[in-house]
């Protein structure tokens, strides 16, 4: 009896050794997945965008990257309209703007458009938006549409500075001229600017010839507008009155003159300036 219970005991010790080891069970860690390849087009004010495969290139913000860059896929190279960008995966809302630069931009990770208070002389409303604006979207169910916000204040500056006009300088009292503007139905300017210069100008102007200047804006109403047009050595300032509004795409016309006064001065305050 003994010896059976010996046997028995043996064979459930063998039993107990044999089983196989049960581990915890571990959820197993899987990657969110992000999007690599987003639709785009790009609504212009005037003709018609093409896609260029080896230079198009696309910055885009997202909750894991910064500035990643995307190109157009290779099937779409030429073409117009609506294309695939392909980049590195992208998580969270998503931001992107053209053309690309390297630095990035700070505005845009914050889902703002960045609106610079130094702006290029270009010889038409159109040419100074498109010269000077950059082009930001946020994703729409993967869908960067790219489109203009800002439109033009046409100054016909006519006044006697004695030289070439170098730069053009428009500022307000009142509402901001640039800044972060933000990307929704009522946007706000953040880390507002109150006046922008346009330079390059280079050109004569006179009473009698006035010059032209377009400043870039968004799209608003603008009241309490001094401009200051500057030369090689001189500069002349004078205020505007009225409210200017501003169209996304459209030019606004605005005389600037040096008005006369019966003490025989003027409304223009001039005074000597220096460059480096």
């Amino acid at each position: 009896m003994k010896r059976l219970i010996i046997i028995f005991s043996a064979i459930a010790c063998v039993a107990s050794c044999t089983e196989k080891y049960k581990a915890d069970y571990v959820e197993p860690y899987i990657a969110p997945q992000g999007r690599s390849v987003f639709r785009a087009e790009v609504d212009l004010l005037d003709g018609t965008w093409k896609w260029s495969a080896a230079s198009t290139k696309v910055g885009v913000y997202g909750s894991n990257v910064s500035n990643a860059l995307f190109s157009p896929r290779a099937a779409f190279d030429g073409a117009s309209g609506e294309v695939e960008l392909m980049g590195h995966d992208v998580l969270g809302p998503a931001y992107a703007y053209l053309p690309y630069r390297s630095a990035g931009y700070e505005a845009i990770a914050q889902g703002c458009q960045p609106l610079s208070d130094g702006q290029r002389f270009f010889p038409g409303a159109v040419e100074q938006i498109a010269g000077n604006e950059i082009l930001v979207a946020a994703a729409d169910d993967g869908l960067f549409r790219f489109s203009h916000r800002c439109g033009a204040l046409h100054l016909r500056v006519a006044v006697n500075l004695g030289e070439n006009a170098r730069t053009l300088t428009l500022s307000s009292a009142v509402e901001p001229l640039a800044g972060w503007l933000e990307l929704n139905d009522e946007p706000q300017m953040k880390n507002p600017l109150y006046s922008i210069t346009v330079s390059g100008i280079d050109a004569p102007l006179s009473e009698s010839a006035p010059l032209s200047v377009w400043v870039m804006l968004p799209e608003g109403s603008y009241s309490g507008l001094y401009v200051t047009v500057a030369g090689e050595t001189t500069s002349i300032s004078t205020a505007m009155e009225g409210t200017y509004e501003i169209l996304t795409g459209e030019e606004t016309v605005a005389g600037v003159k040096e008005e006369k006064n019966n003490y025989g001065g003027s409304d223009f305050e001039a005074e000597e300036v220096e460059y480096d």
